[in-house]
């Protein structure tokens, strides 16, 4: 009788349950379901809290579930659990079989139904006289464990989906997946160089280089934000001008701009300062330079290589007569002496110290001295002498 027993519970009918779908605890109302496992797919329908569907499988990141018309709908993981049924010993034939021997059926009965720990001890009583019968009831008769059952027993009285209502809005996207395997492209460089492609799939190391706060062309070592090794060229080919514009924070702009008229301006605050033409005459504050160099206030040097000091009467003001006694004091302390420049040491001048000359010929800073000064003292001098030497030889021809 005990061998008979332990067979009958072994091979007791077991029952199947399919695995199901359930939203999460923190899902207040549904999940969408949507027709492709993509956030952006078509929504085909709702599992609400508490429902559940028959699972399929699951794929990147998507639970797949069937659904009442025979299709198939994804739900995101994030957002659902699936639960798993496994096989579950049918209760009633094993107390059936249990009861027969027994004289008093109805408690062994209630003991069995009742889903507390009851049917532990009621199999415990039927194999207490076996050496060895705990392993083997334990097995066969042991109950799923409890929250399994409980989805079990939910998903059995859950009753036939209603028509399927009007689509939510979308719900919040869920956590970026792992990243998908590598593609077949083969792209090769160096560290810090720009790739250059040689074909479609095939990259290598161009001349860029980027160490993150510098930019090189033609070189790895830049020491500014962007260095070229070699020349650049700016070639505009859809208008007249072509160059380099600078600006800064301010507004204010720089420029080097070349033009069909083959003329290349600087420019500096906006404004254009030098000008260098065909010819190579430069003008500085001077756009049209007829002089090889020319400045805004007129002053020129010419083609033979003269000075030529700026002096029309229309840009002086001021103009009062240099009298003789001026002149003669400034002249009486001028002293011309014998140097060179510092940076020329074989080429030998005279002239004058700028911080010793009289305050008549002194520029403001006294750094530097004006030729024409000079030469103005020198001539109200000499022609103060010529006055006198003439009104000597008169006197000498009266005499005589």
């Amino acid at each position: 009788m005990k061998q008979f027993f332990a067979l009958l519970v072994l091979s007791a009918p077991i029952l199947c349950l399919a695995d199901t779908v359930v939203p999460v605890d923190e899902v207040e109302s549904y999940v969408n379901i949507r027709q492709s496992p993509q956030a952006g797919a078509e929504v085909v329908g709702r599992l609400q809290q508490g429902s559940s569907l028959p699972f399929v499988a699951t794929t990147d990141g998507w639970n797949e579930v069937q659904l009442d018309s025979g299709d198939s709908g994804f739900i995101s993981a994030d957002w659902t659990v699936v639960v798993i049924d496994e096989p579950v010993p049918e209760p009633e034939p094993v107390v059936e079989e249990i009861v027969e021997p027994e004289s008093e059926p109805e408690p062994v009965v209630e003991d069995v139904v009742e889903p507390e720990p009851g049917p532990e001890s009621v199999v415990e009583e039927a194999v207490e006289p076996e050496p060895e019968p705990e392993p083997v009831v334990e097995e066969a008769v042991e109950p799923e464990p409890e929250p399994e059952a409980v989805v079990a027993e939910d998903s059995a009285a859950q009753g036939p989906m209603g028509p399927m209502g009007p689509p939510g809005p979308p719900g919040p996207m869920g956590p970026m997946g792992p990243p998908g395997a590598g593609g077949d492209g083969s792209i090769k460089g160096d560290p810090g160089y720009l790739v250059k492609f040689k074909n479609e799939t095939v990259g290598n190391s161009s001349q860029i280089f980027d160490n993150g706060s510098q930019v090189g062309i033609g070189t790895d070592e830049p020491e500014q934000r962007l260095e070229v090794n070699g020349s650049i060229q700016i070639h505009d080919r859809n208008s007249g001008v072509a160059g380099l514009m600078i600006t800064q924070s301010s507004g204010e702009t720089g420029y080097i701009m070349h033009n069909r008229a083959s003329t290349l301006t600087i420019g500096a605050g906006s404004m254009d300062r030098i000008t260098i033409d065909i010819d190579g005459n430069v003008g500085i504050g001077a756009s049209r330079p007829t002089q090889p160099l020319q400045m805004a206030s007129g002053a020129h040097v010419t083609a033979g290589g003269v000075w030529t000091n700026s002096s029309s009467r229309a840009k002086k003001e001021n103009i009062d007569s240099l009298t003789l006694e001026e002149a003669l004091a400034a002249l009486a302390v001028l002293e011309p002496v014998h140097f060179n420049y510092k940076t020329d040491a074989g080429e030998a001048h005279v002239g004058f110290i700028a911080e010793d000359v009289p305050e008549l010929v002194a520029t403001s800073d006294r750094r530097g001295l004006s030729s024409m000064d000079i030469v103005a003292v020198l001539t109200r001098v000499i022609q103060a002498q010529q006055q006198q030497i003439e009104a000597l030889e008169t006197r000498l021809d009266e005499v005589e």
